[in-house]
């Protein structure tokens, strides 16, 4: 009995739990499966990341040089324009000095008529009677010559004068309509930039992960606007600052919270409230410089309103305009939306100078209540 017993101790010594180890062997084989699939999924992962870097690198070389040919192509234009108002400014000195040509020229003419018109009309009397002697006639009538000469001549060089006049205000008619279409073109090339220099801050910001605070954010995109230093058509005849306390509502609703820089957090504009159907309004002329959605004011429209001014129209549910568009005053920009400060429809509302906010209260008509 004892040697079957130790046949079966080295057998078991020989060859131990021949199941358990088979199943150790499948167990390190799926685990050695898993973690090259894993590998294999990273390294494809990573070969993807790679690639979405080189687009993103791309991409921001591609802008980045877009930027640098715009900005050229706008330092040329803008020379351009700088040669035309030169050219204004150079017409407009000519016509002045004509106008003074003018008055003198009808001064003179003026006083060679007093002086020639009493002595007509007594020669055309007296028939040239008191005349002693053919001498005094003949001196009598050479002098009358003169004046009808000189009279003649002067209203030669008044219409030539007047000539150069009309041809002068045609001149600044037609540059005026050269310089309306060169500053359209250096506009539309900002335009262009500043939809560029956007698109870059903002490719940067999801490349780098950054979070900002909406002020910052917002001064940001001040700070690119007011570097292009944008000139409007609007701006020759109206300009913001000469319209204190006359200017429209955004929107017919009610003041929920006012503008007050000392509130913790500030408030640096007004809220309202409003129907969910009301229309917002730009509430002076101007140039829509951002048409986008805005980190904490949802979708925002900035129009440019010329001096450093800039109006802003926060929450909005819908727009009317488009990037670049120049607005009037009381044109619809959009309808408003839900604006989480007042718990339903309604808009937030900023007006600006350079990058500090100025209450609406001194700029705007009487508040409604």
């Amino acid at each position: 009995m004892k040697i079957p017993f130790l046949i079966c101790t080295l057998l078991l010594l020989l060859h131990p739990y021949p199941s358990f180890a088979e199943d150790k062997g499948e167990v390190l084989h799926e685990s050695l499966q898993r973690q090259h699939q894993e590998a294999d999924d990273k390294e494809l992962r990573v070969r993807e990341l790679t690639k979405q870097a080189g687009k993103i690198s791309t991409q921001l070389s591609d802008i980045e040089h877009d930027i640098r040919l715009l900005q050229k192509k706008i330092n040329d234009q803008e020379s351009t324009l700088a040669a035309i108002r030169g050219n204004e400014q150079e017409a407009r000195k000519a016509h002045y000095a004509l106008e003074e040509e003018k008055k003198k020229i009808m001064n003179e003419l003026r006083s060679l008529l007093q002086a020639l018109w009493p002595v007509h009309m007594q020669s055309i009397q007296s028939k040239f009677k008191g005349t002693e002697s053919w001498d005094m006639f003949d001196r009598r009538f050479n002098w009358l010559s003169d004046i009808y000469g000189a009279a003649t001549e002067k209203l030669k060089e008044a219409r030539v004068n007047s000539g150069k006049i009309s041809r002068n205000l045609e001149r600044q008619r037609l540059l005026e309509e050269e310089a309306q279409a060169q500053l359209t073109e250096v506009n539309k090339s900002k335009d262009r930039l500043l939809n560029s220099k956007l698109a870059l801050r903002k490719r940067l910001r999801v490349v780098r992960n950054e979070r900002q605070n909406t002020e910052k954010e917002l001064s940001e995109i001040l700070d690119t606007i007011q570097e292009l230093k944008y000139q409007l058509q609007s701006q020759k005849t109206k300009q913001f600052g000469m319209y204190k306390r006359s200017l429209p509502w955004p929107v017919d609703g009610r003041i929920v919270s006012g503008f007050n820089l000392k509130a913790k957090p500030p408030v640096r504009g007004w809220v309202l409230s409003a129907n969910d159907t009301a229309n917002v309004q730009s509430v002076f002329w101007g140039k829509v410089v951002h048409n986008d959605t805005l980190r904490g004011f949802g979708h925002v429209i900035i129009v440019y309103n010329g001096y450093d001014y800039y109006s802003l129209y926060a929450y909005l549910s819908e727009t009317f305009v488009r990037n670049g568009q120049e607005v009037e005053k009381n044109e619809p920009l959009g309808v408003v939306g839900y604006n989480p400060k007042t718990g339903g429809p309604g808009l937030y509302f900023e007006l600006r100078f350079h990058q500090k906010p100025i209450n609406p209260k001194l700029w705007l008509t009487t508040a409604k209540r």
